[in-house]
């Protein structure tokens, strides 16, 4: 088996991971359609939560979220409609039972338009394509259920990629979701991260591209939102500090 390189602390709004998952452990399933990069994940709860925070991912698939918090020594709730093991519950993210401002960082990624079939379940979010109206109400809903749950002074990141299909409309999915989470948190910055999609190099898929003269799609938009602190009965407003300067995880320096 290839080692797979410890994860590296990102420095930039682009990030390109050399594979899917890091080291020798376990994080989610690669063979699942949609598998998160868990590097993409690691990065994030370095630089947004500490040990012992409670990590939750409303659309949790195969579970790479749970394990790499796991990891990081965080707590971690993942719920799915279709749940792949027995650590995440089946729920729908639009209804979270989670008490209020539980949670210190909320990771989602959900379904990008309706290209991969994840459930049978007249609920999934899934099952709507990005050209609708539904498919934006069914995410405020669970935008407005991770506001619910996400304390104050704390952050979401959320991964998905725009949607083209051949002969139909380009579905800019990452700036409309941009749009609809501003209205409820804080903008904090944008990230491209490297698609690694097998169909990228399949010559099919390629010359199909050449020939439509249209792009296949090269990366994901990870967006990063903070939910502002309430001040407290003085009138201060009091903010956490956060980030791998505080030191308990640092990236290896032999990746």
């Amino acid at each position: 088996m290839r080692h797979r390189p410890d994860p590296l602390l990102q420095h930039s709004t682009l990030w390109d991971f050399p594979s899917q998952n890091y080291g020798e452990g376990r994080q989610g399933d690669t063979a699942y359609a949609g598998a998160t990069p868990s590097p993409v994940i690691w990065n994030l709860l370095v630089r947004y939560s500490r040990p012992g925070d409670l990590v939750v991912d409303p659309m949790c698939g195969s579970g790479t979220t749970l394990d790499v918090a796991r990891d990081l020594d965080r707590r971690a709730l993942g719920y799915d409609l279709k749940p792949t093991r027995p650590d995440i519950f089946r729920v729908d993210a639009r209804k979270l039972p989670l008490e209020d401002a539980k949670a210190d960082l909320v990771f989602l990624d959900p379904p990008y338009s309706d290209h991969l079939r994840y459930s049978d379940d007249p609920r999934c979010i899934g099952r709507l394509h990005a050209g609708t109206p539904a498919y934006y109400e069914a995410l405020e809903k669970v935008a407005g259920e991770i506001h619910r749950i996400l304390r104050p002074d704390r952050y979401l990141a959320l991964y998905v990629s725009d949607s083209f299909e051949k002969g139909k409309a380009f579905q800019p999915i990452g700036f409309n979701l941009f749009g609809l989470l501003a209205r409820l948190f804080t903008p904090v910055d944008l990230i491209a991260v490297a698609r690694h999609n097998r169909t990228l190099q399949q010559g099919n898929y390629r010359a199909a591209a050449e020939e439509g003269n249209f792009f296949l799609r090269g990366f994901n938009h990870l967006l990063l939102f903070y939910k502002e602190p309430v001040a407290d009965r003085h009138g201060k407003v009091r903010r956490r500090a956060v980030g791998p300067a505080l030191g308990e995880e640092r990236a290896s320096e032999n990746a």
